[in-house]
């Protein structure tokens, strides 16, 4: 029983002996390494100086500085969406052609600054709801179907034409002034497209002309009900002509309410159609041109410091394994 007890202690005092020396080690390798880069400071402090002016050089000079971005949200009227889309992709592949730049009344001269155009929807699913329920009118159907889908699928090129917004988006090269005349000349010239212009004036004077036979009814509705409030004696179940059908047909006064309503609803609509839906488009938000710097991780000028850190101590590491490993080769 001696014997075990005492090679059972002889165990463990072996065992705790070697946890010393593995912990003894590896403070060693932490003393070695704080005084290696506490030796070569001068070294790492020149690398990450130069690596960060090397960083700043490329940051600045070959395009991965400031982004001068100018985004615009915009509200396609009279289904135009994807001739807007098409338009846009047109433009972006044809900045270097002079006639199309002429066309459109873009200076050639200054489009070299445009670096990017692009459009893209905002995506809502709300919206794609909303534009099939006025399209056929059944909300709790279309709803079940929505929720079947998930975002990615709402970026799909069949929904585009769906969303209300789209935001417009210019990259510029630098913050020049001529920016802001290229924008308004894409702009303009969307808005001048010919068949949409006559289109465009059709429906406005088809709307003008409804609104004013809608407010006429509406008046003559008022003018019933006030005449009606004076005349107490009438009875509610009197029968009143409100169209000029050759078959009049009747209404009672609940269901004249009830018109008065819709009527009032309707006029509405009108009304905003015509204030704001005379163009192919009406921009939400017109946004000034802003200078973005690229977030932190992507940025060159940190990187390379980092990168230049890593190589030389890499460097040294591979030298020190290389002379150990010569000496315990020699050594046997």
């Amino acid at each position: 029983m001696n014997t075990e007890n005492n090679n059972d202690e002889i165990d463990l005092m072996q065992i705790f002996s070697m946890i010393k020396e593995g912990f003894r080690k590896f403070l060693r390798l932490i003393i070695s390494v704080v005084t290696f880069y506490k030796r070569k400071w001068v070294l790492f402090v020149v690398l990450l100086i130069a690596g960060a002016g090397i960083g700043f050089f490329l940051d600045k000079y070959q395009d991965a500085g400031d982004n001068y971005v100018q985004e615009i949200i915009i509200e396609p009227k009279y289904n135009t969406v994807r001739y807007i889309h098409d338009f846009i992709t047109e433009i972006e592949n044809n900045l270097n052609d002079e006639a199309f730049l002429k066309k459109i009344g873009v200076d050639p001269d200054k489009i070299e600054n445009l670096k990017e155009i692009s459009i893209e929807p905002i995506v809502r699913g709300t919206d794609v709801l909303d534009n099939l329920e006025s399209r056929y009118e059944n909300k709790e159907f279309f709803k079940s179907v929505m929720e079947a889908y998930e975002d990615e699928e709402l970026n799909e090129e069949k929904f585009k034409d769906f969303y209300k917004h789209h935001r417009l988006i210019l990259r510029f090269k630098n913050g020049n002034k001529e920016n802001l005349k290229i924008t308004d000349a894409i702009l303009n010239y969307i808005k001048s497209n010919e068949h949409y212009k006559k289109e465009i004036k059709l429906v406005i004077q088809q709307y003008g002309q409804d609104l004013e036979q809608n407010q006429k009814t509406l008046q003559f509705i008022n003018e019933y009900l006030t005449n009606l409030s004076k005349n107490t004696h009438k009875s509610e179940k009197e029968i009143i002509v409100v169209t000029d059908e050759d078959e009049l047909p009747t209404m009672s006064i609940t269901s004249l309410l009830q018109q008065k309503e819709v009527l009032m609803e309707t006029i509405k609509k009108q009304q905003k159609v015509l204030i704001f839906d005379k163009e192919v488009f009406t921009i939400v938000d017109y946004g000034t041109i802003i200078s973005k710097k690229k977030v932190l991780l992507s940025n060159i000028i940190f990187m390379i410091p980092l990168i230049l850190f890593i190589i030389v101590s890499l460097f040294f590491f591979l030298r020190y394994l290389y002379r150990e490993a010569n000496e315990f080769v020699n050594n046997k």
